[in-house]
């Protein structure tokens, strides 16, 4: 079976793989769903027969094995979301067929250890563990794939058991966590690893730098840091001989400007072709930064993004600037300059963007639900490379300027401009396209009937919904959709 790096697809798939499987003539013969039902205990009555069995968000708060050794053809088994303290894995020895196994979400202390090699699965992730839940008997499992972990403490031995095991997905949550030993991440061999911090705790860096050594994907959520610029950890000079990371998600990053800039600078010349960040709040004053750090980096990230690097992807979604006394045309101009093929900017407040400098390597750009105007990129000659543009949720006006913003992107082939204020009231006003131009989206604008004066040449695909039009042009019906 194909492995999978999200727990709730992994779950889905998972189940509709064993429906396919066991082809039941019956729709719910198979699956045994008691989730919600304020059980204190597992069912008496759950049929011998069940392959996938639901238990979860209940209130049990304990397990024996006499309540599973009649369900020999059991494979899927959801406890996630109840109130056990202890587990004991040989409550499962005669259920040969189990493969996949969720215990998160509980309040578990301590685990009796139990080889359950037939376990493909297992999600011991949000629980009330001081260390990693490792057990010898983990690393005779050779068939697990999946593995769900929490943890107050990370030391370099606590992954010895199973650094043999050629895992695809390690989730950590390091809910209230006290201590990190650096280098223990490295030990796991898994190409995927997700790490959720603690919420309201500063992030320790090596966690990143290590992980970042330790896995081909890799997202990290809870990355913030309050303490000074003058405390944070940067990474060391030969960490970027050790990264593995080609593909990075941060999620919930709270940093001051000047610590941003240094972790992207260490993204950029790695290995990471493809990066993330989710509500990203970056913070200041700059002013205390000036003299000392924010100039000598500032200048390398300029010399790095006009070198280039790994990175082919960058997407930025929901940030907010809190830094004070800050030229945003310094931020401006370093995401205009980057070499990359494909730059998000979404829900950012953004009210402008610089032209390239020189010809762009951009072939996708999303500035979606930001600040928008007309005056983006007039008289823009340098994105000739382009091909996608979305610019959904700004505050664009005139629909004569946004053709003519175009009119300079020769390989342009859509382009989406729904939900801005767009009017064209002047039919006199000439409109200019770029000729590439196949597919667009005007809907939920402001448009009249006048639009039909004033759209691209070549258009096969065109959207007008949610407009003031009355009526379509005999020959433009088959365009609107």
């Amino acid at each position: 079976m194909r492995p999978f790096t999200n727990i709730y697809v992994f779950a889905c798939v998972f189940t509709f793989m064993l429906w396919n499987n066991i082809q039941p003539t019956v729709e719910n013969e198979f699956i045994a769903n008691y989730s919600s039902s304020l059980l204190t205990n597992v069912p008496k009555n759950i049929p011998v027969h069940t392959h996938v069995l639901d238990l979860s968000h209940n209130r049990i708060s304990g397990l024996s094995i006499l309540e599973f050794i009649s369900l020999s053809d059991l494979q899927v088994l959801n406890l996630s979301h109840n109130l056990i303290t202890e587990f004991d894995f040989s409550v499962f020895i005669f259920n040969e067929n189990l493969e996949y196994l969720d215990l998160s979400h509980n309040n578990i202390l301590k685990v009796y250890c139990q080889t359950l090699g037939y376990l493909r699965y297992l999600d011991l992730s949000f629980n009330k563990f001081t260390v990693p839940p490792m057990c010898q008997e983990f690393g005779n499992m050779f068939r697990l794939e999946y593995l769900g972990l929490s943890a107050t403490i990370i030391r370099r031995s606590d992954f010895g058991h199973i650094i043999h095991l050629q895992l695809h997905t390690v989730f950590l949550t390091l809910e209230d966590f006290s201590l990190y030993e650096p280098q223990s991440l490295t030990t796991l061999n898994t190409r995927s690893l997700h790490i959720v911090f603690a919420a309201d705790q500063n992030f320790s860096f090596p966690l990143l730098y290590d992980a970042m050594s330790t896995s081909e994907n890799l997202k990290i959520v809870n990355l913030k840091y309050t303490l000074s610029y003058k405390d944070f950890p940067p990474p060391s000079l030969t960490l970027m001989k050790k990264i593995k990371t080609t593909t990075l998600t941060l999620d919930t990053v709270d940093l001051q400007w000047a610590i941003i800039l240094q972790i992207f600078l260490l993204i950029w010349y790695s290995t990471v072709e493809h990066l993330t960040v989710r509500h990203l709040t970056f913070r200041g004053p700059l002013g205390v930064l000036n003299e000392y750090e924010f100039l000598p980096v500032l200048i390398s990230l300029e010399q790095s993004i006009s070198l280039g690097g790994s990175m082919k992807v960058l997407t930025l979604e929901h940030v907010r600037n809190k830094v004070y006394y800050f030229n945003q045309e310094i931020l401006y101009r370093q995401f205009s300059e980057m070499n990359i093929a494909s730059l998000t900017i979404y829900h950012a407040y953004m009210p402008h963007m610089l032209c390239p400098s020189r010809t762009s390597s951009f072939q996708y750009l999303n500035f979606s639900h930001n600040a928008l105007t007309d005056e983006l990129f007039q008289n823009c000659g340098t994105l000739t490379d382009l091909k996608l543009l979305i610019l959904q949720r700004n505050k664009f006006e005139s629909l004569p300027k946004v053709s003519f913003m175009t009119s300079h992107m020769k390989s342009l082939k859509y382009l989406d401009i729904s939900s801005n204020l767009l009017r064209h009231d002047a039919p006199d006003v000439q409109c200019w396209w770029a000729e590439s131009l196949t597919e667009l989206d005007l809907s939920s604008n402001q448009l009249t009937d006048a639009v039909f004066e004033c759209l691209p040449v070549n258009v096969q695909k065109l959207y007008l919904q949610s407009n003031q039009i009355t009526s379509v042009p005999k020959g433009m019906a088959e365009l609107k959709s």
